[in-house]
């Protein structure tokens, strides 16, 4: 009996306390509590000028070859680095720049313009600079990188303006980020021009950010908490080169 009463002690204390936690959000205009134990695949919010997808995964990496990377373990896809050429077979000179998948370093073509690295290994993300021996330490711990247009790094914003220049009209902008210690993938609503969409990661406080190859390039897809597939941005080209996975 006591055990009984305990419990419905307990069970009241966590409605109070849940309660309370919303109360505080409501008031202080919080859009998104991210439930972190409530989701098993990927919590996606809604934003006023963009969507952030925030996968609950245990591995990353970079697929490389064209065909959209299929598995009932994939929680998020879509392109990574950026392609050379539209070619009807694969080669790795294909990715631009250098690149890592599944702890093997492979050479790539050239891009002057990307001017970041991210890598995975041990359970974490890194955003850091080109030249910086980011990916031979990826290759060592067995995880993945590839080389982008860096955006944010530390908070600040590094890309160059010629950068803004790259995209002669508006598309619909996606980036690899780290979010209050998270990563996460965000994606602007509409169409905008780049410097929007770097105003817009700015405004979501990210603490780094990498660009994610679009444009042509802007298929993607996403397990719901349903567990069923979402493509965004449908358009799967054959021409694909590699692709950002996540999975559980």
């Amino acid at each position: 009996m006591k055990k009984e009463v305990k419990s419905k002690k307990m069970k009241k204390v966590i409605c109070i306390v849940a309660l309370v936690v919303t109360g505080v959000a409501v008031v202080f205009g919080v859009k998104h509590v991210l439930p972190l134990p409530l989701f098993n695949y990927v919590y996606v919010t809604d934003d006023t000028d963009c969507v952030i997808y925030y996968p609950n995964y245990k591995t990353l990496d970079l697929v490389y070859g064209a065909q959209v990377p299929q598995g009932d373990d994939m929680l998020y896809c879509c392109a990574g680095a950026f392609t050379a050429e539209c070619l009807d077979t694969f080669c790795h000179e294909n990715i631009r720049c250098h690149h890592v998948s599944e702890g093997k370093l492979y050479e790539g073509s050239d891009e002057p313009i990307c001017s970041g690295v991210f890598t995975f290994y041990d359970g974490r993300g890194y955003f850091d600079t080109v030249n910086s021996g980011a990916l031979e330490r990826a290759a060592e711990c067995n995880g993945m990188g590839f080389c982008q247009i860096l955006i944010i790094k530390d908070k600040q914003v590094v890309c160059a303006d010629s950068v803004s220049r790259k995209f002669r009209r508006p598309y619909v902008f996606r980036a690899l980020c780290e979010k209050e210690g998270k990563l996460c993938i965000v994606e602007s609503k509409e169409k905008v021009n780049f410097s929007d969409f770097v105003k817009i990661l700015s405004a979501q406080h990210v603490t780094s950010a990498i660009y994610l190859d679009m444009g042509a390039w802007s298929h993607a897809c996403y397990r719901d908490n349903f567990g069923t597939v979402v493509e965004t941005n449908s358009n799967p080209i054959r021409f694909a080169s590699n692709w950002l996975v996540f999975r559980k």
